[in-house]
């Protein structure tokens, strides 16, 4: 067996070194290529639930990965495979917490693009509030949906079937289409108020400790028959 010398031996630490730091650069690329896709599940999980504090929350964490891919130097690479959807996902916030005009603006350069299809969505909802706070007359919103969102509503339908998906994946822009254009669809939808939350969800809150009563004061420190708050069952939202 011949034996290294020591020029051997230093290209062969030279080569492991290199293959050390190529495994470490590949792995921190999986884990954080691993870690950003969760980001984007749980994104696109909170839009689809209405939890508009989680999606602000997530979109934080989109807006640290998409600053890291400019600090790597590989900003054109996140842009054509990573982030193509990025414009929507600030879309999507801006939708949850109603600012209609955001979601307007952000998407008017941008009405070819399937993915564009909230923009007639946020110009119902607009004029809905309009007349439901006496700003404009009914006839006017009515007039305003059976037009000009029922034009943007037929377009994103044209948009959703030219992209190749099936029919039903089409379905809620159908919808849309077909309440616009039906009028008496579109002035129950004018009209409806729109849904409220009900009761409170989450765990039960646990039983308070029983102190002793105050013979001067009646039971919870109120009038009589007055109920201490937070007893009882669920309650409404104000």
């Amino acid at each position: 067996m011949r034996k290294r010398t020591l020029g051997s031996w230093v290209a062969f630490f030279v080569k492991l070194t290199l293959l050390g730091l190529v495994a470490a650069v590949v792995s921190i690329t999986l884990f954080t290529l691993a870690n950003f896709s969760d980001n984007v599940k749980r994104f696109s999980f909170y839009v689809k639930t209405i939890d508009a504090e989680m999606v602000k929350k997530e979109l934080v964490g989109l807006h640290y990965f998409y600053d890291l891919s400019r600090k790597w130097k590989v900003q054109w690479l996140a842009d054509k495979y990573l982030f193509r959807d990025a414009h929507f996902y600030e879309v999507a916030d801006a939708y949850l917490i109603h600012d209609w005009k955001k979601v307007q603006d952000d998407l008017k350069d941008k009405l070819d693009d399937p993915g564009a299809y909230p923009f007639g969505n946020a110009k119902f909802r607009e004029k809905k509030a309009q007349f439901q706070e006496k700003d404009i007359k009914f006839e006017e919103a009515l007039n305003f949906v059976m037009t000009e969102v029922a034009a943007d509503y037929e377009k994103a339908l044209g948009n959703c079937l030219d992209s190749g998906v099936t029919y039903l994946e089409c379905y809620d822009r159908v919808w849309n289409y077909d309440l616009a254009t039906n009028k008496k669809d579109a002035e129950e939808a004018l009209k409806n108020p729109p849904p409220r939350v009900k009761f409170i969800l989450g765990p039960p809150k646990e039983k308070e400790p029983i102190l002793p009563m105050d013979k001067e004061k009646k039971p919870g420190g109120g009038k009589e028959g007055e109920e201490k708050p937070g007893s009882g069952g669920p309650k409404l939202r104000p």
